[in-house]
């Protein structure tokens, strides 16, 4: 009769090779985010954002491996100042390179937040609300830092103190209102602008910037205003 060896024991180091693997996927996850940061900060963020979703219950899911908008997302860092955001939207503004861009566009800083202040003439013909290509093209410059910022965005419409009554218009009222309109219409279409943090009001010829005794003064009122409200 064969005698019976001893009882084989069970193996208690075998978590350790789960834990070693553990280790090594987390080693590897960290390596890729370090690379992601170094070559494109973009992505990085993006990328981050996404795995935030995951794990507090979002979806997550990226097309093509970037967010799914019409142009390139880029994201102010959470922190950043009125200061810092006004610097950087000078500088999308100033790299367009237009003629006379910077006499008909600036960008301040008031007690309502960060304000791109727009003379009529570069957006709109006299007496219109209908967008010009010109005020297409700055909008899509300086929409990927209004929509990188979780700030709410306010479009203010001025005009003169000059009436106004045509088949369209009967007052500046609603000149001043349709103005903005068409801005927040264009930035909610054409670049998926979320229509939850933008909203459109008119002033009429009731907030000028100077007063209304000479044609220049006057150019100065008619104006529209995009704001990036303090929170």
């Amino acid at each position: 009769m064969k005698k019976k060896g001893p009882a084989e024991h069970e193996n208690m180091e075998r978590w350790l090779i789960t834990y070693a693997d553990l280790i090594t996927l987390l080693l590897a996850f960290f390596i890729m985010m370090y690379t992601f940061s170094r070559q494109d900060a973009q992505k990085y963020q993006e990328v981050t954002d996404h795995l935030r979703m995951i794990f507090t219950g979002g979806t997550g899911f990226m097309k093509t491996g970037t967010l799914a908008s019409k142009q390139p997302l880029e994201v102010l860092p959470h922190a950043a100042s009125s200061g810092e955001v006004r610097e950087r939207l000078q500088k999308e503004l100033k790299a367009m390179n237009v003629a006379n861009l910077e006499k008909n566009i600036s960008v301040t800083v008031d007690e309502r937040g960060v304000v791109i202040r727009i003379m009529d003439r570069a957006f709109f013909d006299e007496g219109r609300a209908e967008l010009k290509d010109r005020a297409k093209s700055v909008l899509k410059q300086i929409v990927p830092t209004l929509m990188g910022n979780s700030n709410s965005v306010r479009i203010e419409g001025h005009t003169d103190n000059v009436p106004i009554r045509t088949a369209v218009f009967k007052s500046n009222w609603e000149l001043s209102v349709t103005r903005a309109t068409e801005v927040v219409r264009y930035l909610i279409e054409a670049h998926d602008f979320p229509p939850s943090r933008i909203s459109a009001t008119g002033y009429s010829e009731y907030r000028p910037v100077a007063p209304n005794d000479t044609a220049q003064n006057r150019a100065l009122n008619r104006r529209i205003e995009i704001i990036l409200l303090q929170k």
